[in-house]
């Protein structure tokens, strides 16, 4: 239970480096204390972080409030997206990046409560043995021949139209005005993003199309 803060074990540890793919992702949380909450994960990323936030109301991980858009975190070549309230708050969604407008597709579940494997990222978004869930947005998708593990899928990356985007001094102010009695989990998220050194604002490539 989150109670709008996070707690004193969730932070990144001295010199501690961001993943920069879903494996690297993997290998993180497969060292973190279980169980394990997605706004903990969060809270153990170095800053600086470089974020857009966005309205999403055609995406899997919707978000339809500028109080809680879906907001992408850039670990190039890793992009992962969460959002503070609503179905998707408990997905760390992943597109890692491959060329000039593709990029591979995750996703994890929280909490996580025991050791990932190093395809869960992706079983977890299987729909059936030819596509993944991502496939209802994401044009072209194919399967990615260089991971024999398990059914992993690349397909065009997006990006938010610029009328979705809300920016992060706006989103600063959710974080301050955040009433962490009412609403803890979006508290517990915001703060875990945005309490820290460096929040950068981050544009997305111009190759990216949008949905």
């Amino acid at each position: 239970m989150f109670d709008g803060s996070i707690a004193a074990g969730c932070a990144p540890a001295a010199g501690a480096q961001n993943p920069r793919s879903i494996a690297e992702v993997v290998r993180m949380v497969n060292t973190l204390e279980k169980p394990l909450e997605l706004p903990c994960f969060l809270a153990h990323l170095a800053g600086p972080l470089q974020m857009t936030a966005a309205l999403s109301t055609a995406s899997a991980q919707a978000s339809f409030d500028r109080r809680s858009p879906r907001i992408f975190v850039f670990l190039d070549p890793l992009v992962f997206t969460v959002v503070p309230e609503g179905s998707g708050r408990d997905l760390l969604e992943f597109g890692e990046r491959r060329g000039d407008a593709r990029s591979l597709k995750g996703e994890i579940a929280f909490p996580v409560t025991s050791e990932l494997t190093p395809g869960a990222p992706f079983e977890h978004i299987i729909f059936n043995e030819q596509y993944s869930t991502c496939a209802f947005c994401h044009a072209d998708e194919t399967r990615a021949p260089d991971i024999p593990f398990a059914r992993a899928f690349e397909s065009l990356a997006l990006r938010p139209l610029d009328k979705a985007v809300i920016s992060l001094d706006e989103l600063r102010s959710e974080v301050r005005s955040c009433d962490a009695e009412s609403d803890p989990y979006r508290c517990a998220m915001l703060h875990a993003l945005f309490d820290r050194d460096g929040v950068i604002q981050r544009d997305f490539p111009e190759s990216y199309g949008t949905l």
